[in-house]
């Protein structure tokens, strides 16, 4: 079993001038299908990466508290 696809909900955002939504891969999302179990993210510093993935592990019920850094 693998996460097959993300999208963004819109109409649930009520501050698209707030952060992860000023982060421009985010900004820009859609939505994104995975289409194998495995998949790599990859891109410069700060392109929204972590943030994404911080995201999905969040909305998957993960503990994201453990993802912060310090």
């Amino acid at each position: 079993m693998f996460l097959r696809s993300v999208t963004l909900l819109r109409e649930k955002i009520t501050d698209l001038n707030a952060y992860p939504f000023t982060v421009p891969a985010i900004r820009g999302l859609e939505s994104l299908d995975f289409e194998n179990p495995v998949t790599f993210f990859v891109g410069e510093n700060g392109s929204g990466k972590s943030t994404l993935l911080e995201a999905i592990a969040y909305q998957c019920g993960f503990n994201t508290d453990l993802l912060q850094d310090g």
